[in-house]
């Protein structure tokens, strides 16, 4: 079974009286997220689930569309409380993708492959094979996939020549 952690596409900056919660992405955020869906090594159907912050639900719902795939808000997904702990609850049927925030999703990547350094910038993946496994834990899993929206953007860039 395949995981993947997305962190979510860059956001428009803070604006007066607005909450971070509150930010959405920008265009090349739509754009980076809609890119990476693509090479998500995940089966079509996969659930999605998200922060509820809008920049990650938002990247989540283009996840989800391009996958075919069910979207769930975790509240554990939230920048300050997501870790491989909370997310240990979530019981895993299938290849899903746990769409967050940095650092959150760079240290859950790292404890689910038992270690390193993992940098994930806006729009980046991350994804671990977990075998039969149906819950994350420290340990479970084999990094497979990690890819930053730039190198996907010079891959698109060529393919498109």
């Amino acid at each position: 079974m395949i995981v993947c952690f997305v962190r979510h596409g860059k956001a428009e900056e803070k604006k007066p009286g607005q909450s971070d919660e509150e930010r959405k992405l920008t265009e090349q955020g739509r754009k980076d997220i809609e890119i990476v869906s693509r090479v998500l090594p995940v089966a079509r159907g996969s659930k999605v689930y998200t922060s509820p912050l809008v920049r990650a639900r938002e990247s989540a719902e283009i996840i989800a569309k391009e996958l075919g795939g069910s979207l769930k808000v975790l509240e554990s997904l939230r920048p300050e409380l997501a870790s491989i702990e909370t997310l240990a609850d979530v019981e895993l049927s299938g290849d899903s993708v746990f769409v967050g925030h940095a650092p959150s999703l760079e240290r859950i990547v790292s404890d689910a492959i038992g270690g390193g350094a993992i940098k994930l910038k806006a729009g980046g993946a991350a994804c671990i094979d977990i075998g039969n496994e149906h819950r994350l834990r420290r340990s479970v899993g084999v990094l497979v996939l990690l890819v930053q929206p730039d190198q996907l953007r010079k891959l698109y860039d060529t393919s498109l020549r």
